[in-house]
């Protein structure tokens, strides 16, 4: 049998991906406290993990205690044999 061989150029060229950074990589590069992506994303991981601890202090745990005198007293039970 004969061996096929195509010589063919490929029709696609690859280019290089243009990739944006996200706004608040960005946001964190503009402070110039850091210098790298990687740095920023640590910072910006930083955060969100200190606003989650924070957020576990600070969530109420229960409903507020009502003050005794503040709590209107109970009526009676109703009477439904009248309404009709």
């Amino acid at each position: 049998m004969a061996t096929i061989s195509f010589d063919e150029e490929p029709d696609i060229i690859a280019r290089p991906a243009i990739t944006k950074k996200p706004f608040l990589v960005r946001l964190v590069l503009s402070t110039k406290i850091v210098t790298t992506d990687k740095q920023a994303e640590y910072v910006l991981i930083g955060i969100a993990v200190f606003c989650v601890l924070l957020t576990i202090v600070l969530w109420p745990k229960g409903p507020p205690a009502a003050n005794p005198s503040e709590v209107p007293p109970i009526a009676g039970p109703l009477d439904t044999t009248s309404a009709r």
